[in-house]
């Protein structure tokens, strides 16, 4: 009975725990109060917009990453439905590591070939749904010929092309510009980061927000 006692006791305690912190999550939200150093953190050189009535959002992530895996359906849902206004740009970042070089490659190689929304999700869940290693181009270009039905010809026509080295380069310069370090990341109109947690979209909903009062927009 005392063990019981116990068990309920500390149950009963986390429970309380994990109540106060979802409230106290969702009433930031609610308040549409997010403070900074906190909740996020503005870049180092912050980017001037290409167009100043639009807003860029851009996602950092890695197809080997588990948290970006799991981010991933928050950032398709807040996709389809985010403002007239706002850009969204996922860029692959490398890490350094020679797999990440790979997935950042078949990020641009899809891309180039017009087929990224057939692709993105089966390269994801290949990985962790499915723990293929996809650590090379052969197992890529089989994954891109079933799930997109395009020829082996056309993804080994663009696999090192000039267009898909040009924008690996611009993704790792962006990154560096950013002074990212790990993924996933969120930069907000070229100023802000928002690292992935629970309100990682009620966050960047804030600060484009705060960016358009700024603006006078």
């Amino acid at each position: 009975m005392r063990n019981l006692k116990t068990f309920l006791s500390g149950g009963l305690l986390a429970a309380v725990a994990l109540f106060s912190s979802a409230c106290s999550a969702a009433d930031t939200g609610s308040s549409g109060t997010f403070q900074a150093g906190k909740d996020y953190t503005e870049v180092p050189s912050p980017q001037k917009p290409a167009d100043p009535k639009r807003i860029t959002v851009e996602e950092f992530f890695w197809y080997g990453c588990p948290h970006c895996f799991s981010l991933d359906p928050a950032v398709e849902q807040w996709r389809a439905s985010k403002a007239a206004d706002v850009d969204f740009a996922r860029v692959p970042n490398t890490l350094g590591r020679p797999e990440g070089e790979v997935h950042s490659r078949a990020f641009y190689i899809a891309s180039t070939l017009g087929i990224l929304d057939k692709t993105h999700k089966p390269l994801f869940d290949a990985i962790h749904v499915q723990h293929q290693p996809m650590s090379d181009l052969a197992s890529i270009r089989a994954l891109y010929v079933a799930t997109a039905g395009i020829k082996p010809a056309d993804f080994d026509g663009v696999a090192s092309s000039f267009v898909v080295d040009s924008g690996m380069r611009r993704a790792e310069a962006l990154a560096r510009t950013y002074v990212i370090r790990s993924v996933p990341n969120v930069i907000v109109g070229g100023r802000y980061v928002v690292a992935s947690q629970p309100n990682t979209f009620k966050i960047v909903d804030f600060l484009i927000d705060k960016i358009r009062k700024e603006r006078g927009n």
